[in-house]
């Protein structure tokens, strides 16, 4: 009896250890703008998928690319365009969204718009109070992201924010700019502080803060769709075909189907059937 208890106890010692060893990871980093909306899309295809866990590392955009090309990440996120000389080496892009980036202020700020022209000399220094813009008499809180950031990149190159050193384009942005590293803490500064004025994905926008007009275009999807909203972007995502295993192939199919399509329109992005 007491050796049919042992070998039962360890058959099932054997299963559950097949078991635990079946479960794969899918590591995808990058972007902390695209990580908003991956967090979902992951915790929905784990329902159906309960073998596979989707790890998302909100890290930056340059750091999902590098983390990629070191091997350390199967899958990048990148929210700016990823350069050919980044694709080097047969790595491969998928479009998976495109969103908006949305200029937010305090809650209590009388600012409903800004133009291009003073956004620009905004981030550059040249306007530091907000009296000078129809506002209040204050001095203003300019917040960025840091240097990795992909919503930096494609907000400093919209806005013309970048200058040429050495044949290297750099950012052009004034050097009291408040820099923090992700949405969230973009908008924690703004909602908490009547001076300050920021940038975030449209995706991320929410009660906290005040969204604000760019050239008296107001940032929703409809006029991200219809190009009148100016500020946008892609969402993207970056692999090694060839490096790919069979749970990151379905991870990536799935993203791209119609029901993630449908998360990603009711989450507050443009999909991207909606952006053909």
């Amino acid at each position: 009896m007491l050796k049919t208890i042992i070998s039962l106890l360890t058959l099932g010692l054997c299963v559950t250890s097949a078991t635990v060893q079946a479960k794969e990871t899918v590591t995808v980093a990058g972007s902390t703008s695209v990580s908003h909306i991956m967090d979902v899309l992951a915790d929905t295809y784990s329902l159906t998928h309960k073998n596979t866990t989707i790890a998302i590392q909100g890290t930056g955009s340059t750091a999902g690319i590098t983390a990629v090309k070191q091997g350390a990440a199967e899958i990048g996120m990148s929210s700016r365009i990823i350069e050919p000389t980044e694709l080097e080496g047969d790595y491969k892009t998928v479009t998976i969204a495109h969103d908006g980036i949305a200029l937010v202020v305090n809650k209590d700020n009388p600012v409903s718009n800004l133009t291009h022209q003073q956004v620009m000399d905004i981030y550059q220094g040249k306007i530091t109070n907000w009296k000078s813009i129809n506002g209040n008499d204050l001095d203003m809180a300019v917040v960025s992201r840091e240097n990795a950031s992909g919503s930096r990149f494609s907000f400093e190159h919209f806005m013309g924010l970048t200058k040429k050193v050495s044949e290297f384009t750099v950012s052009d942005i004034s050097p009291r700019v408040l820099v923090v590293s992700t949405n969230g803490m973009v908008k924690s500064l703004v909602s908490r502080n009547k001076h300050a004025i920021g940038y975030v994905s449209l995706g991320s926008v929410d009660d906290s803060v005040k969204a604000v007009s760019y050239d008296n275009v107001f940032p929703t999807i409809a006029k991200i769709e219809s190009g009148e909203y100016k500020i946008a972007r892609p969402f993207l995502l970056m692999f090694k075909e060839s490096k790919l295993d069979k749970d990151a192939q379905q991870f990536i199919k799935f993203v791209l189907s119609n029901q993630a399509q449908t998360i990603i329109r009711d989450k507050g992005y443009v999909s991207i059937d909606e952006k053909a």
